[in-house]
Parts: structure tokens; sequence; C-alpha cells
């Protein structure tokens, strides 16, 4: 009851910190006990850094194996309050024989989520996108990203793992690689 007392003093106090610097207050972390800790926090001045526009290169490939690198690029913007816009930079007419997949891939925009954990100063993205091969809708993918955002807020780089599923449900490829995205 002691620990709970002064955690809640040290919240407090923090919160008329902030309150008292005319700042409006921030989510504040919060964390739980067990596997499932996580922190989702997308406001105040160190999570909106990230806000802005960049152009993304990554080199993608199967995971857990060594075939080789699929070069990806796209430009993603994070918006303030939390969401992705991301748009592939494919040829306009698609692209063939895109990860293994015989015909013309053509994909939709992803849309997505974006958050910032201050315990580890990093982010977390995570978005989707519809893809249709030879112009039939064939599925959607996902794209996961964990990002550290360099010291002057100019390079996001980290790993990045892409799922590409059937309409039916089931993976067709898991793809695994490193992301590096520059502030336009």
């Amino acid at each position: 009851m002691k620990h709970h007392a002064i955690a809640i003093a040290v919240a407090l106090a923090g919160i008329a910190g902030i309150a008292a610097a005319g700042q409006p207050p921030a989510a504040v972390p919060t964390a739980t006990s067990g596997a499932s800790d996580h922190v989702q926090i997308v406001s105040g001045w160190a999570a909106n850094r990230i806000v802005g526009a960049y152009q993304s290169d990554a080199n993608v490939r199967k995971c857990g194996t060594t075939l080789p690198l699929n070069h990806v690029t796209n430009n993603i913007i994070f918006n303030a309050g939390g969401t992705v816009t991301e748009s592939p930079r494919f040829p306009p007419t698609g692209a063939y024989n895109a990860f293994g997949i015989p015909g013309l891939f053509t994909r939709t925009i992803g849309l997505g989520t974006w958050s910032y954990n201050p315990f580890t100063r990093s982010y977390s993205m995570s978005l989707r996108y519809d893809y249709f091969v030879d112009g039939v809708y064939y599925g959607m993918g996902t794209v996961e990203r964990d990002i550290v955002l360099s010291a002057d807020g100019t390079l996001a780089s980290g790993p990045v793992e892409s799922t590409l599923y059937a309409t039916t449900g089931s993976t067709i490829i898991d793809l695994c690689g490193d992301a590096v995205s520059k502030r336009l």
C-alpha cells in the first residue's frame, strides 16, 4: 500500500510540474508486471519528434534464409497523434513476380499507427495494405518496424518485418530485414 501511495505521489508531482511549465500533460506511461508490458505514447514533445515525412529504403528477404535481399523503397508520413500513411514506390504499372509471387503485383497505400516508448526511447510502427496480382485481389500485407530516431531527428532506422497473407488468411511469405528512413 505504501508503494502505491508513493507511485501516485510521484505521478502527480510530474503532472503538476508539467502543468506549472505551461505545457499540456502528455500521456503518462504505465507499466504492468509480466511479459505483456507495453507502453504506447503518441503525444508530448519526445514522442512527436518523429512526426513528418520520410523516404525509406529497406532490404528484406524471406525470414531465416540467406536468399538475396530485395530492395524496397517507399514514402512514410508519421502524423501527430499516432497514425501512419505509407506509399510504395513501385512503378505505376506494378512489378512482375514480386516476392516470388507469379504475375503483376500491385498494391494500395499502407495505413497504420505508430507509438513511442519513453523507457527505450524508441518507436514502433504497424501498418497494413491490400495487394493484387494481375488486377485481382490476392490478399493483404502487414509491416512491423521498431525504430530508433537519430539524435538530430533526420534518420529513423531499425529492423522491419513484413508478412503477405492470401485471401484465406494463410501466410504466403514472411520477410525480415532492416530499414532506414530519411526525413524529407
